[in-house]
């Protein structure tokens, strides 16, 4: 019980030891650790000031904004490559015609839709033989080699046609439920 306080900190690990009290020893080191580039308290072990730490969380949030940026203005690059080669695809082989009265409804991205189209263009929907490409806030028609040109470059673009609820095939009612 002979030791003081500080000195049981001390030896629990809690209080440091006694600072190098010389006169010219101190003023070197602070020097020395500001020409290394960093801040003095980074050096010594001890925790950052409050101006440092505001301005390494500052730092740290422009670098954050300036990659995510980045990666938007990638993402959005890529994606006016995508429209743009299935723009290419839709003005060459687009069926859409003037005339169309007959409206088509079908589901895209959880919405119905609709799009006006021909009889003939009705039966060759239900068949198959053509499809619905989504491009710019416009539906158009599309033979089905086009339409699975498109399908390669984005299937997000292709509207799917089938009929059914997709729930329904993962849970079929069974033959012998009796009502």
């Amino acid at each position: 019980m002979g030791d003081s306080l500080q000195e049981q900190l001390r030896a629990l690990g809690l209080a440091e030891d006694k600072p190098d009290r010389r006169p010219g020893r101190a003023g070197r080191s602070r020097k020395d650790k500001r020409r290394s580039g960093l801040p003095a308290a980074t050096h010594s072990g001890s925790e950052p000031s409050l101006d440092e730490a505001y301005a390494l969380r500052d730092r740290e949030e422009r670098r954050a904004a300036e990659r995510s940026k980045r990666e938007k203005l990638a993402e959005e690059r890529r994606r006016r490559e995508i429209n743009g080669k299935i723009r290419r695809i839709v003005e060459d082989c687009r069926l859409n015609r003037d005339d169309a009265t007959v409206p088509r409804h079908f589901l895209y991205k959880g919405r119905i839709r609709k799009l006006y189209v021909t009889v003939e263009q009705q039966r060759a929907l239900a068949d198959g033989q053509m499809g619905i490409v989504y491009l710019t806030g416009g539906y158009h028609l599309l033979a089905i080699e086009p339409l699975e040109r498109v399908r390669r470059i984005s299937a997000d673009h292709v509207v799917d046609l089938k009929d059914g609820d997709p729930d329904e095939d993962e849970h079929p009612v069974p033959d012998d439920l009796i009502w």
